[in-house]
């Protein structure tokens, strides 16, 4: 074990000894502090994203969420205050400060529009309030962000927090069952990604990977997402692809009581069912000043829907009768899935401001994402046959083998968090602390599954004339669908259970300074992160039933198979009653249990201390930030060791606890540039160093090690986890302009560059060092470097200078060009990086006016490498073809609180669809059909 370190303590002592004496300090006797809020002429809509300046001492902030902004640290004297905000016009205002705490109250904005006769219009409701929020947090951001405001969120017709980040310049999506699941940041990987709720960091749900699935979250819940593509030095260093920042609704964030309510019904074409949705978000504030705020949201939705598919194993080379060889299909599957899916989402914040000075906070969201999922499978074994006919459109085969499956599951995933902090203002200094916990976990507790198999049938496939989908059928349909000749061959439990828990502490202090005309700070702080991850299966194997059944003793279930016959298959519920019915008659595969059971274990404990110091300097125009993180990692896991050795040990798998240590260090520098030489053109210009620790699953210390009897020999295989793993380790550069012309408008161009040492790679290590002997031997390695290079371009415009109804038109296009380069230990040549896509993009065009709102948007990403099963052989790597996705949206206002919508998604009906090396041989093809949705929102 590697001994621990003091440095948390270190750090996170002498920052609590350097903040307490702050508490009590005082701002200097030639200080003031001016406060106020952004709002629109009612007062009752703040702007968040707005730019004020005091022009005379060059000094400036951002409103936040509610408006709000604060400005400290000014000598008594008369000043102009300047306020931007994209889509209204720049706002100047003379201020007179004299009182060392000065409220300015409301700064009403107005319209940029010559044409818009109110703000309203085109800031507080619509498809443009939504750019304009979006545009204008974007715009007064130091460093290169993209940013979804509330407003923006429901002008799509988006189910989760995923699909909400889509719409984004350079983000695209890894899809399950037609629903976004995965974000993709520039091309690389989820797992490379960091995600926070509230300003917390959220822990993934999957045993394998650290990816978080923001399926799980509803959109409804949300204030604002953010995608920060260049990290700063106060922040998480281990976003190489980008951080995720998910923002819930507080009280503060609303001009006092408001509530929002929503229903829905929805229709999926594959099924015949309405699929109920329903939200409510209240908000109010309490006390003789309003100094005590609560909101709470709560998102229901219950989807049941279809899903049909057809997937095989790749193309082998077979041989036809007269000895010529042909690309075939071994073995195929028709898959037909029925599902409800039920996200419930809630979150309840409370926030306390008892004066100008501090700031109390505590943040809850709760998800919970389940599937009840049955899934019908028919599998056709062509290669346990002898071949009739082969051709390369199709193939005939006698003796062959089909195995029928009935499989059923509910998985379901949760997502907590909870935050409890504040900020402290004392003169120049600001305060920042929190201590915060989360958890994420996956369960699977009536997860079961059935097998039944006939041997001897004729079977065919065609390839030619059937496109993607390749046609599996039985030549004998008599007995291709003679339930009674299907043998039970093998029933199978496999629950499981993987958790993962996060406790956070955090410490801010920044510090305001002036050098003659410069203005600055001095920020510095320490967090730490202790985290447990852990993986339990629970699976059982049965040997034997007590008798003999067939597929006619359970009763039967007609799928609705679009694609083929597909009868008979076993009923699920009939399924389950029989197993709890008669498991007492069953017999346990004790070794295959064990070792199902074991393999899959591990737990680890990952605690992560960081300390860093950053400074920004204010040059006019320019603006620096610069800075260094360090942080020091301390990993401990343990795993399992399984032995089955037939050559030496009998055969009977031996079972061996393994454990492991790690400790390290990163040094993580940055620096950050922005410059905006006249209003509306800011140019961004950053370079730092990120770093991505291995996925649990690949650094964990689990090894499965078999010698079977093979020939007159032995085979040796082994599969490894590997704790000496280094972690990922990137070099980025980014380059970035914008113009905001006016209006709501932006014109934008981004390139980057990102340099990664130690990149994770599967590798068959056979053949070194402790493996020498061995035939396979599969384990994560640290490979070669990658680079990922990419330029990113996004035009958005009201059209508000065109004449007439046309003026009422809005719209957005974003492109994404991402190359990457990587080299693989096993391979000859370069490949891209798994699931980058080559190009990603985004068009929407919309028209609203004060009642009615109409927008269509489609989605686009290019194929994407998306795994290589056979390590050696190109011939299976697995390809995702390219996506392109087509969503409408359509809004009534009834009255100033009441709007009817209407939403279709996937109206293209696009499927997924994946090949094994080549176009024409299908690896999985999936159908979704189209989504209708229908509902009305209220707002007060």
């Amino acid at each position: 074990m590697t001994p621990r370190t003091p440095l948390r303590r270190r750090a996170l002592a002498c920052a609590v000894a350097t903040a307490l004496p702050l508490l009590t300090a005082v701002s200097t006797a030639n200080a003031a502090t001016v406060t106020g809020r952004v709002t629109d002429a009612s007062g009752m809509t703040g702007f968040g994203g707005a730019t004020v300046r005091v022009l005379e001492e060059n000094r400036q902030a951002v409103s936040g969420n509610d408006g709000s902004f604060r400005i400290s640290g000014l000598p008594a004297g008369e000043y102009t205050l300047q306020v931007e905000y994209v889509g209204a016009s720049p706002l100047q205002q003379a201020i007179e400060v004299g009182e060392p705490l000065a409220s300015l109250g409301n700064i009403t904005l107005s319209p940029a529009a010559a044409s818009a006769t109110t703000l309203d219009t085109i800031l507080v409701i619509g498809q443009a309030a939504g750019q304009a929020a979006a545009l204008s947090q974007q715009h007064a951001s130091d460093n290169l962000v993209s940013i979804v405001s509330a407003d923006a969120i429901g002008q799509f017709p988006d189910q989760n927090v995923a699909e909400s980040l889509q719409r984004l310049p350079g983000v695209s999506l890894e899809r399950d069952q037609g629903e976004g699941r995965f974000v993709v940041v520039r091309g690389l990987d989820a797992a490379l990604n960091t995600t926070s709720i509230n300003g917390m960091r959220v822990p993934g749900p999957e045993d394998d990977s650290r990816a978080v699935n923001l399926d799980v979250i509803s959109s409804d819940l949300l204030e604002s997402l953010e995608v920060v593509k260049t990290v700063t030095p106060d922040m998480d260093g281990d976003a190489v692809g980008g951080h995720i920042e998910v923002k819930s609704l507080t009280a503060f964030d609303r001009p006092g009581r408001s509530f929002s309510g929503r229903l829905e019904g929805s229709h999926n074409e594959r099924r015949d069912t309405t699929n109920p949705k329903l939200s409510a978000t209240w908000t109010d504030r309490f006390g003789a000043n309003d100094d005590f705020g609560v909101a709470a949201s709560v998102s229901w939705y219950e989807r049941e829907f279809a899903t049909d598919g057809i997937e095989t194993a790749g193309a082998d080379w077979l041989e036809a009768p007269d000895g010529s060889e042909y690309k075939g299909i071994a073995e195929g599957e028709q898959r037909d899935y029925m599902i409800t899916r039920e996200r419930t989402s809630a979150n309840l914040n409370f926030d306390w401001r008892p004066d100008m000075d501090n700031e109390f906070y505590w943040r809850n969201l709760f998800s919970r994402f389940s599937d009840d999922e049955v899934q019908s499978t028919n599998v056709f074994v062509f290669d346990d046959g002898d071949t009739v006919a082969l051709d390369g459109t199709g193939g005939r085969f006698e003796d062959a083998t089909v195995e029928k499956l009935t499989e059923a599951r509910i998985q379901t995933q949760d997502i907590f968090a909870t935050t409890l902090g504040g900020k402290a203002y004392r003169g120049p200094w600001t305060i920042d602390y929190s201590a915060a916990y989360s958890y994420a976990g996956t369960e699977e507790s009536d997860s079961f599954g059935a097998m039944w198999v006939q041997e001897g049938l004729g079977l065919g496939y065609d390839i030619g004339g059937a496109g993607k989908r390749p046609h599996f059928f039985g030549l004998d349909n008599a007995a291709f669908t003679d339930a009674g000749a299907y043998e039970l061959d093998e029933i199978v439990l496999e629950p499981y259970t993987t958790k993962e828990t996060e406790t956070a502490f955090k410490l801010d202090l920044q510090r305001e300074f002036e050098l003659g005309d410069t203005y600055g700070y001095l920020k510095f702080g320490g967090k730490s992160r202790l985290r447990e991850k852990s993986a339990d299966f629970d699976s059982t194997v049965f040997g034997d039933y007590g008798a003999d059944y067939s597929l006619a003793d359970f009763a039967s279930s007609r799928a609705d198979f679009p694609y083929a016959p597909f009868h008979p298959i076993a009923d699920a519920g009939d399924l389950e009653r029989f197993i709890a019915a008669n498991r007492g008659q069953f017999e346990i595969d004790e070794e295959e249990t064990a070792i199902e059971r074991q393999g899959g274990d591990y737990r680890v404990d990952e605690d992560i201390h960081a300390a860093y110091v950053m400074g920004k300097l204010d040059f006019g125009d320019l603006h620096l930030i610069g800075g260094v993180r360090a942080e020091r990692t301390e990993y401990d896991a343990v795993g399992t060791r399984i032995e089955i050795d037939e050559e030496s040990g009998g055969g009977d798998p031996l079972f061996v606890p393994v454990g492991m240590s790690k400790t390290y260090t990163n040094w993580l520098p940055g620096l950050h540039a922005r410059w905006e030489p006249r209003e509306g053109l800011v140019f961004r210009a950053s370079a730092n160093k990120t770093v991505s620790r291995p996925n649990f699953e690949d650094a964990a210390p689990y090894q499965v090690i078999e010698v079977e009897e093979d020939g007159d020999g032995f085979e040796r295989k082994a599969e490894l986890g590997n704790p000496d793993l280094d972690p990922m380790k990137a070099t980025n550069v980014d380059f970035s302009v914008e113009y905001y012309p006016g209006d709501v408008s932006l014109l934008s161009a981004s390139l980057f560059y990102k340099k990664i040492q130690d990149f994770i790679v599967v590798a068959d290590v056979a053949g070194t060092g402790a493996f020498v002997d061995f035939d396979e031997a599969i384990q994560p390695l640290n490979g070669e470097d990658a680079e990922v290079r990419g330029l990113e371009l996004g035009w958005t415009q009201k059209l508000s200078f065109l004449p007439g109804a046309f003026s009422n038109l809005l719209f957005s296009v974003n492109h994404a060009w991402i190359d990457s380069e990587s080299k693989l230990p096993f391979r000859e040549g370069e490949f891209s990086l798994p699931r980058q896509s080559d190009r990603v993009g985004n068009v929407s065009l919309g028209w609203e006016d004060e009642k009615l709102s109409l927008r269509v948007a489609g989605n686009y990403r290019s194929r994407y490498l998306d795994s290589l099963e056979e390590l050696d052989d190109p011939a299976f790597d697995r390809y995702v073809d390219d996506h392109f996705q087509l969503d409408l949206t359509a809004k009534y206002r009834l009255n100033p609180n009441t709007q009817l919508y209407f939403n279709a998604i996937n109206l293209n009906d696009r499927p997924l669809y994946a090949w094994l090396g080549q176009r024409r041989f299908n690896s999985q093809f999936e159908s979704y059909g189209r989504t209708f949705e229908l509902g009305v929102q209220v707002n007060f």
